[in-house]
Order: structure tokens, then sequence, then C-alpha cells
């Protein structure tokens, strides 16, 4: 809907009278959209010799809000809920992010990490694919690791390295048109394969534009419009919601408060109003060693209220950095949200807000 100071190609009929421009309106559009042009408009065409000079400038404003509607068009499509979106395509329990389970010679072990989800009753897990890191996955043992976890009943998310970070995850590297077209293609042999998350796309936002983001978007609506695309982001605002809602299909956003939890309910829920039923939310809260809290890991206490808050009021949970050999008391935790685990939300993370996003 047009508001105040809004310009469409619709309302362009309103800025030509016959084959003539109508200036007056041009300029006052000009000053709710593009003031800068609209000063020099007036400046350049305020003289006596106006006449020529004044219609020249004014085509190139007038084709000037025409480019600006195109491109807000462009990025804003489909701001409303989208038929492909899944509300829970996290699932239930909480989906690990973790380095996987390993054999003796170091090499990826994917039946023995699926061992350690199935044990504690967790059914999602996030494959980090990069070059670096503690062991990470490459494409070959990615696809391996979807393979073997299909009969097991484990959902796995794809997980990409944004160029902040090197934007070096084989084999498709920066070319993120192109991974959302090899993991779309690989989710229709594995159904299992639910999604696709790009990892502090947040900070990334002069490489992943809102027409950039339109066009990975598209590549795989075009292949699998089940597969979902949900990037990292660290705060929603209605700007972030209005500018990539109609192309993202939800948000892993992330809780960054290792030491406590005041605060997360009230912030969860005015996230959930910021994006207007446009996309789920999935929380994100830490369970590893980050770079801004050098006490180290949470305490389980700090954990379990974060997943408590999280799984009532998001359409799901993530975990960071949970290690995945026991003993390990965080992983304590996450078993008791798990499917059969003691808490009282076990197996219903998510499932408190309703499919509309409230």
């Amino acid at each position: 809907m047009d508001g105040p100071g809004s310009f469409s190609l619709k309302n362009a009929k309103a800025l030509v009278s016959g084959n003539a421009i109508n200036f007056e309106v041009v300029h006052m559009t000009l000053l709710k959209r593009c003031p800068v042009v609209a000063v020099v408009s007036e400046t350049l065409s305020s003289g006596r010799r106006a006449s020529g000079l004044r219609y020249a400038v004014s085509v190139f404003a007038f084709l000037c809000l025409l480019l600006i509607s195109s491109n807000e068009a462009y990025a804003g499509q489909a701001s409303h809920p989208k038929r492909e979106v899944d509300w829970h395509a996290i699932g239930s329990t909480p989906c690990v992010w973790s380095p996987p389970v390993v054999d003796a010679k170091g090499a990826i072990d994917p039946e023995a990490t699926i061992r350690v989800l199935k044990a504690n009753g967790l059914g999602c897990y996030g494959a980090l694919i990069w070059r670096q890191g503690e062991h990470p996955f490459d494409w070959a043992s990615f696809k391996r690791f979807v393979a073997v976890a299909k009969p097991a009943g484990i959902d796995v998310w794809a997980i990409l390295i944004p160029p902040s970070e090197g934007g070096n995850s084989p084999p498709f590297n920066r070319n993120y048109v192109s991974w959302m077209q090899g993991l779309a293609r690989l989710s229709l042999r594995f159904p299992n394969l639910r999604g696709v998350n790009i990892d502090d796309f947040y900070w990334d936002y002069k490489f992943f534009t809102p027409q950039y983001t339109c066009q990975m978007y598209s590549a795989k609506q075009k292949i699998n419009p089940r597969l979902q695309f949900a990037p990292t982001i660290y705060g929603l605002d209605t700007d972030f919601a209005q500018r990539y809602g109609g192309c993202i299909d939800g948000v892993w956003l992330w809780w960054r408060d290792l030491e406590g939890n005041v605060g997360l309910d009230a912030w969860l829920k005015n996230s959930r109003l910021a994006e207007k039923d446009r996309f789920p939310i999935y929380g994100g809260v830490y369970a590893g060693t980050t770079h801004w809290h050098k006490e180290g890991r949470p305490e389980p206490s700090v954990l379990r209220g974060a997943l408590e808050t999280t799984c009532r009021y998001a359409n799901g949970a993530v975990i960071w950095q949970m290690a995945l050999t026991p003993p390990n008391p965080l992983l304590d935790v996450a078993h008791s949200f798990g499917t059969g685990g003691p808490s009282a939300l076990a197996g219903r993370c998510g499932t408190f807000v309703h499919e509309s996003g409230h």
C-alpha cells in the first residue's frame, strides 16, 4: 500500500500529463524520496533559461524515482507469509551445531555422530562446511553425512561461511547462488536436508544486498522451494523484515548473553512483532566459548534457562558449539529437551508459537 511520499509504477502516470512531465509533482515527490536530487533540480531549473534544462533534469529525476521504485519492489517482494515456509523446520528438539564425532584418524564419523544425537533424543544437526576450524565438513563428507542421517531420521542444515570470515565453504565458496542450487538439488534426493544457514549474514549486508539475497533465494526456489533458507542475525527490526522478508524462510536469531537470560523472553516477543508473520524465528543459544566471552562456556543453568525461554517464545532452538563427546554437562542439558527427556518442554520446542508466528 502506498503511503505518504511513496512512489510506484502505478502512480507514475500522475507525474505525466500527455507527453509532458508534471514538474511540480516530480519535485514534491523528490523532496520525499530523493532530497539531494530535488535540491539540484530546483537549483538548475530556477534560472531564466530553465525550460530545456528543467525538462532534462526532471526526466533524470523521473527515471531516478522509477529506479528506486523497481529496486524496492524487487527487494520487498512477497512481504507476506509464503506457502513454502515451514514454520517449524528446525523440529521440536534443539538443533545442534557442533563439531562432529571423529574416528581414530581424525576423519568425520557420521554414524558415531548420529548415535550420539539419537541417544540424546535430538533430531536435528547443523553441519558447518568450511576449509578450516575443528573438523569441518567438505562437500563430499557433507553429502555422505546427509545420506547416512536420512534413514536415522536426523534432519540436517547446511551452514555456510560468509565473506567476512573468508567465504571459503568448498566447493562454491562465495558463489551463494551456486550453493543454493547445489543444496536444493541434493535436498530433492535427501528431503532430510531441511535448510541452509549463512553464518553472520547480519554483518555482511553490503555483500548480501536484498537484490542478491533474492537472486539466491530464487535459485533454490526454482529447484526445491521446500528447502528452507534462514540466515544468522543478531537483531531483528522492521527494516530488516521489510527488506529481506520476501527472500528468506526464517532467521537464526542469536542471544549473545552467556551470563544470563534476563530480557530474553521480551526480546523474542518484540522480534516476532517486528517480523509481522513474514517468517519464523529460530532462537540461537551458545554452549561454547566465544571471542567476546573470555570466561568460557555458559553454566549449565544458564543454557537450561536459555533453552526453556527459547523453546517457548521462538519457532525452534539452535545450540552452538556443544561438544558431543561425554562427559559434558551441557550435553546433559540438551538431552533433557530431547525426545523423551525429563524437561516439561522435551520434544516440544517451538510448538508453543502459533504457526503464523504468534
